[in-house]
């Protein structure tokens, strides 16, 4: 069970959250009220807070590089993708608490063209993390899980740089027909990745950040 609640609520009935609040129980009405203290990552995870802290900067810099890749394709195909964001909630069904990870990099298929209310109505159909020292072992494990229950989702793509970070590695997981699992394949620096699910695309770690 969560910890007790630490945060504090003004007269309109927001509420602050922090770090010191990791853990605790918390509603999908308080989470749609809260407001967040910078500096920090925040998810609900099975009904209850999950945060972490901002990456570094070797985070973001391999972040961009796929978001940079996947927007010159989506330009070229609007059918296949037609929304990247690195901001929204992964709706994960069949918990036992209300569960919303958020991807650093989330690609979407027929997007509508006027935003929805809320991320209940869409599912991306690729998610992107890349792994940070201080909290990969939620993308590994913890996303993988909860991504593949998201059934939307087709592929999962984990950027590595824990041996490298300037030649990470490329994990990919694609969803098959009638997989009860990801069919991983683990992809080296320099080689190019073929994306089943975006037709025609092919995503080289090597070549992308060449520019």
């Amino acid at each position: 069970m969560g910890h007790q609640a630490t945060t504090t609520r003004n007269p309109r009935g927001t509420i602050r959250i922090g770090p010191e609040d990791h853990g605790r129980a918390i509603s999908l009405a308080e989470w749609n009220r809260s407001v967040e203290t910078p500096g920090y990552i925040y998810e609900i995870i099975d009904g209850a807070l999950f945060v972490s802290p901002n990456p570094a900067p070797s985070h973001d810099y391999w972040v961009q590089i796929v978001e940079e890749e996947l927007r010159d394709y989506a330009a070229e195909n609007p059918k296949s993708i037609n929304w990247i964001t690195e901001r929204c909630d992964v709706v994960v069904p069949g918990r036992a608490g209300e569960t919303r990870p958020q991807p650093d990099l989330a690609a979407f298929r027929n997007y509508p063209k006027q935003p929805p209310k809320s991320w209940d109505e869409v599912c991306p159909i690729v998610v992107v993390e890349v792994i940070s020292a201080r909290r990969g072992a939620k993308d590994i494990t913890r996303n993988r899980h909860l991504y593949w229950l998201a059934g939307g989702i087709r592929e999962y793509w984990v950027i590595d740089p824990s041996k490298s970070q300037r030649r990470p590695t490329l994990i990919a997981h694609v969803r098959g027909r009638g997989a009860k699992e990801w069919r991983r394949t683990i992809v080296p620096f320099d080689k190019g990745y073929e994306s089943p699910t975006l037709g025609g695309f092919v995503l080289n770690l090597r070549q992308a950040s060449k520019g």
